[in-house]
């Protein structure tokens, strides 16, 4: 159903094409000339009239990477944010996941739900050596819009943050996704043969070498929506980043051993024309300038526009075009292999003012605004053309007080949130306008300089729940004898409360960083956030249920290892093999997948 608050024929209107575009593909518009914001708000609900698993597919999927934790769109506000957010497709995807959740509610209302029971390894896979940083993703592509697990078709890509060779790979992919033992029977389980296949795992859907300067993958890859090409950094110390789009083939660097990932193919002969696979892969290469690392910059793709920005270790933020080549001015044009946009900043690289390490960057929806932070504690934001707006200063660029993870983007209500672990006093959490960078507010999240802090993350009722008493930002931030968990709460005009948090939960585990915080609504409505200890202490990735609100503690723990990467969620499912959470583990470098009886 759509609530409203005002009845006209107009807001009728636009709220029924906002409400149908959770079913429908995004305009793919150039999201520019954004008009000002409106103070009247609107909630769009999901009608819960008809199985979402049989809503029409169109041709692309649905990803999960880790853009879809920090670009984020409420299902609640300004109806006119609504309409114009949903060009970007995160936005019909986030919409589209909370409806699948809310009718799998309804479907199963009155059925019993099992008591909580521990995290379960599905399987767990070899990377070889190396590792994966911990605030780094694995990129997850379903075949089906409806989120109906496919085991031919659906697959996960996880980057290896080692130099690739004849026996490493640095970019390796997975399908039968769905295998494994945990609650029942895996859709994706086949007949073991030794030596082969054991039946249980998923198996490897292709292992590549990528060899443009020796390098390795040190940043969260992304994927094209119809999930035949991957983009990624490719980074080496001795010289400039190198960016890549990959149109992968099925089977290359697979051998009879379906869950050995060691004999990958190398890939160092790179296109000139846009990739496209065919009776192999093929792959293309840019440096991004002449010189400098990345091993924070993820790519962010831009839809509508094909451009992805990405920045690196001396402050440079690079905008790149023809990325995936999806439309006409790419395609029209002899579809050229990826450039870097001559129209960005000087030759395509774009001197934002730090002259440090630069996350992730990411791009707002509603004002088309791109932010960044960096290792000198600023959050720096530009308009599309290139116009610097005032950095805000959150953390005092000290070992401990820079700003080592990507920004968080709430395009539908305008704010931008980072996190800093010093800024002189204390480690904070900071909220700014989107259209200016303007201060709003700082959480005080304790004393500061005891270590960095990773990506914060909104519970479920601040996207869905127009009760402002239900909002929370949830963030972890380490003390002197563990860490605590703070909850940061909102006024009805979303504006963070100031000050420290009255909702916090310590635990005495040593002084730790913590992974970025991952919440996930499953099936049974459960609402739940995930974090990992980046330390060798026992049960290091925790689970912790709010549902109802604060947890008084956690409700399971899984031992992975010297902490885990960042993690990467299943969208609701009514299979527990289908509604699962994905991650590396740094000390082991393997590839997980973790079901909980809970998550149904």
């Amino acid at each position: 159903m759509i609530v409203r608050k005002k009845n006209s024929a107009l807001h009728f209107a636009l709220a029924a094409f906002c409400a149908l575009s959770l079913l429908g593909l995004p305009a793919f518009g150039n999201a520019q000339d954004k008009d000002d914001q409106k103070d009247d708000h609107e909630t769009i609900e999901h009608p819960q009239t008809a199985d979402q698993s049989e809503a029409t597919e169109h041709p692309n999927g649905l990803i999960q990477d880790w853009s879809h934790h920090h670009a984020v769109y409420p299902r609640v506000g300004p109806i006119q944010n609504l309409i114009k957010v949903q060009d970007d497709p995160r936005a019909i995807e986030s919409w589209q996941s909370a409806a699948r959740s809310e009718w799998q509610q309804w479907k199963n209302r009155g059925h019993h739900r099992p008591g909580h029971s521990a995290m379960r390894t599905d399987w767990s896979i070899s990377l070889g050596t190396g590792t994966t940083a911990p605030a780094m993703y694995p990129a997850k592509f379903g075949f089906n819009t409806s989120a109906a697990p496919d085991c031919a078709n659906d697959f996960i890509v996880f980057p290896v943050s080692v130099a690739g060779s004849a026996t490493q790979p640095n970019l390796v992919a997975f399908k039968n996704l769905y295998s494994g033992t945990a609650g029942s029977t895996g859709i994706c389980n086949r007949t073991p043969v030794v030596g082969t296949d054991d039946g249980i795992s998923a198996t490897t859907l292709w292992s590549y070498n990528v060899n443009a300067v020796g390098g390795k993958v040190a940043t969260s890859p992304i994927l094209s929506f119809d999930g035949k090409k991957v983009a990624f950094v490719e980074t080496n110390a001795s010289g400039p980043a190198h960016f890549h789009v990959l149109a992968w083939k099925s089977g290359e660097g697979v051998v009879t051993n379906l869950q050995d990932v060691t004999h990958p193919k190398t890939l160092n002969s790179f296109a000139t024309l846009a990739p496209a696979a065919g009776l192999t892969s093929a792959i293309s290469d840019l440096a991004l300038g002449s010189s400098g690392d990345d091993t924070l910059s993820s790519p962010f793709f831009e839809y509508g526009r094909d451009l992805v920005y990405v920045g690196n270790d001396t402050g440079t933020l690079f905008r790149i075009k023809d990325v995936f080549c999806l439309y006409a001015t790419c395609t029209g044009n002899g579809s050229p292999a990826p450039s870097l946009d001559a129209s960005w900043g000087v030759g395509g690289g774009f001197a934002t003012g730090c002259g440090g390490k630069l996350t992730g960057p990411v791009v707002d929806g509603f004002t088309g605004n791109i932010f960044v932070g960096c290792s000198d504690g600023k959050l720096y934001g530009f308009t599309n053309t290139g116009t610097a707006l005032t950095p805000l200063i959150v953390g005092n660029g000290s070992a401990t007080g820079g700003i080592v993870d990507p920004p968080i983007v709430d395009g539908v209500h305008g704010f931008v949130y980072a996190v800093s672990g010093n800024n002189g006093t204390n480690a904070v959490m900071v909220q700014a306008n989107t259209s200016n960078l303007a201060l709003r507010s700082t959480a005080t999240l304790g004393t500061g300089g005891l270590g960095n802090l990773h990506a914060p993350a909104f519970n479920d009722a601040y996207y869905t729940s127009g009760t402002s008493a239900n909002w929370i930002l949830y963030e972890v931030a380490p003390t002197s004898t563990g860490i605590t968990i703070y909850g940061a709460t909102f006024n009805g005009s979303r504006i963070m409360t100031a000050g420290t948090p009255t909702n916090t939960l310590s635990f005495a585990v040593g002084t730790v960083e913590v992974s970025p915080l991952t919440e996930f609504v499953g099936s049974g409505g459960q609402d739940r956030f995930f974090e990992s200890l980046q330390a060798a202490v026992g049960g290091n990735l925790a689970s912790y249920n709010v549902t109802a609100g604060f947890p008084a503690g956690f409700e399971n723990t899984f031992g992975a290892g010297a902490g885990t990467t960042g993690i990467v969620v299943d969208n609701a499912s009514a299979s527990a093999q289908a509604n699962s959470i994905y991650f590396g583990v740094k000390t082991s470098n393997t590839a997980v997948k973790l079901t909980q009886g809970t998550f149904q």
